[in-house]
């Protein structure tokens, strides 16, 4: 069975997400830039790049050595049009899942932006994902995880929606698992001539204590926890969650 992240991310991912543009995207690396120390000369990946518009606001902010890494060929290949039109044929391209990032002490850096953690069925799995990041970082690397806040998920849930996105009729509707553990997501889109489409999405929610275990138990250091990329400090009304951590060597998992 095709896992949903497999599909979701396809054909219709970027214009079902809109509001998801380059602008906005150069106010959050503006952002991530005041709240962290990010050296512009070393090498930085993007895990779950998709369709690169983060990586292009990074090459403007004068980062030399950028990757980017997504399991999605469709967004792959979206952020190579967006990249080359930009003259940043540079920056490297790689689908790769992200539980295997394939270089290892390699990356000064590590981002991972708008919620692309949680997507597996397990916790195990899941750690894995913060494993790979580790193992591809260098000494002393920084490592920063944008996800979604559990508490303010489950105070805020809107149920179901509609809207019309161009020639798109978009019906949603959300719920949280039956085990309370995660949030899910069903957007059926119907356009004319063409049948329903169906896409599904189901994101674990952590809570911020479980993943500073999991970052501790791996051997990240000096974690900082905020409520959003602006530096806004953490509390449970936070949307986001947003940790900057580090590595050290000689870690379980070095």
């Amino acid at each position: 069975m095709t896992a949903w992240y497999e599909s979701t991310f396809g054909r219709d991912y970027l214009s079902l997400y809109p509001h998801r543009n380059d602008e906005e995207a150069i106010q959050d690396i503006a952002a991530l830039l005041r709240l962290t120390d990010l050296p512009r000369r070393e090498p930085l990946l993007d895990l779950c790049c998709g369709a690169g518009r983060h990586l292009a606001a990074l090459r403007r902010e004068g980062f030399t050595d950028l990757t980017g890494l997504d399991l999605s060929s469709h967004l792959l290949a979206e952020a190579r049009a967006r990249l080359d039109a930009a003259s940043m044929e540079d920056v490297q391209l790689l689908r790769a899942d992200m539980r295997d990032i394939p270089q290892r002490d390699r990356f000064t850096a590590i981002i991972s932006l708008f919620t692309s953690f949680g997507y597996f069925a397990s916790q195990q799995e899941d750690e894995r994902v913060l494993v790979s990041a580790y193992r591809a970082l260098t000494r002393d690397g920084t490592f920063v995880l944008d996800t979604l806040n559990r508490e303010h998920v489950l105070a805020s849930l809107t149920p179901s929606e509609e809207k019309e996105l161009g020639d798109m009729c978009v019906r949603i509707r959300r719920h949280i698992s039956r085990d309370g553990l995660r949030v899910e997501k069903e957007t059926r889109v119907t356009q004319p001539g063409s049948p329903v489409t169906i896409y599904r999405e189901s994101v674990r929610m952590y809570a911020k204590r479980e993943i500073e275990d999991m970052l501790g138990r791996i051997g990240f250091v000096n974690t900082h926890f905020f409520g959003s990329l602006q530096g806004d400090a953490f509390t449970n009304s936070s949307a986001r969650m947003v940790f900057v951590t580090s590595k050290v060597a000689h870690a379980p998992y070095h």
